[in-house]
This record gives C-alpha cells, structure tokens and sequence, in this order.
C-alpha cells in the first residue's frame, strides 16, 4: 500500500492540509495604527483576543478533505475509486481557495486593512498538483491492469 508513489503522493497532500488547518494562512494590519490580525481557517484573531469566526468554510472545506484522502489512500484495490476520490478532494480544495478569495477580500473590507498572504496558504495548491499527480498514477495502473487482463 505504501509503497505505491499514489499513496505517497495522497499522504504528503494529507499532511500539507493538517499543517494548513493549524497555521495561520492570513494577517490583515490596519491602515493606521492598529494591531494586526491572525486569519485561521476556523477563526480570525485580532490583537485584543476576540475571535471571529467568519472563515469557518474554510476549516469545514479542508477538514473535508482529510477523511476523503484517507479512504483514497485505503482503497488502493479499488483504483476507479480511488482516483474519483482524488477528483473530489481537488474540486473541494479549489471550492477552498474561491471561498478563501471571498473571505479575505470581504474581511479586507470591513477591517480596513491591507491583507498579507502566508504560506500556509499555499498548501492547498500544493495539495491539488498532488492529487493531479496521484490520480495520473492510479489511472496509469488501471491501465496496466487492463493491458494484462487483454492479453489473457
């Protein structure tokens, strides 16, 4: 199972999106003087403590990917399965950075405040070339596998 690089290539992307769950992907400093804001996936801190919870589509979005993954990574027997599953994580990562776009540019807004990226941000990205990079895999085996059961 694991010595399969799909599996490999799932598992790196599963533990790219735990690190991005858990790091701050945003800071947002006021215009003025003020104290700059943490944006988590779950919540956005300000300076004072207060938590927003605005961005937990994000969190919802990413903690989706994690249980998907696994089962991608457990059905390496079942490769047509597999490889739908890597297509579902990739369309639930993009959903995350549309609903990333949406949150920082609205949160901008309100906060009046100038937005910085972290790279924690890009780990999703990351994750996608990923999957892209497993499924071609687990559809090359497919084919393997086809080729042989045709010449019996």
């Amino acid at each position: 199972m694991i010595q399969r690089k799909q599996t490999l290539f799932i598992l790196i992307a599963l533990i790219l999106s735990l690190v991005c769950l858990s790091l701050p992907i945003a800071s947002f400093s006021a215009e003025g003087m003020g104290v700059p804001s943490q944006m988590y996936n779950l919540w956005i801190l300000s300076g004072g403590g207060v938590r927003d919870f605005a961005p937990w589509p994000l969190f919802v979005l990413l903690l989706l990917t994690m249980p998907i993954g696994i089962a991608a990574m457990l059905l390496y027997k079942k490769r047509m399965m597999q490889a739908r599953l890597c297509v579902l994580n990739i369309l639930l990562l993009i959903a995350w950075y549309i609903a990333f776009a949406v949150i920082t540019l609205g949160k901008q807004d309100t906060l009046h405040a100038v937005m910085a990226v972290s790279i924690p941000a890009s780990f999703p990205a990351v994750s996608i070339i990923l999957y892209v990079m497993a499924r071609h895999g687990i559809m090359a085996d497919e084919k393997l596998v086809r080729s042989m059961d045709r010449i019996r």
